[in-house]
């Protein structure tokens, strides 16, 4: 997957394990690009640093998020 923080603040990237759990795997300041390695069917919840989530994605064969 690959996600773009386009917004104007740090936002906090994970996965959603297989309990529902956040499992932080990166931080992406405003502006930049990542690309996650995952497998189809797995969640992944971007979330503000002081916890509030703006949004969760399922992985698919290709997904492109922009915030």
């Amino acid at each position: 997957m690959t996600f773009v923080n386009r917004s104007d603040t740090t936002l906090d990237l994970y996965w959603l394990d297989f309990q529902g759990s956040r499992r932080l795997y990166q931080h992406l300041i405003s502006g930049a690009r990542a690309k996650q390695d995952t497998f189809i069917g797995h969640y992944w919840l971007l979330a503000t640093p002081d916890g509030v989530c703006v949004g969760i994605f399922k992985a698919a064969p290709q997904s492109l998020a922009f915030f």
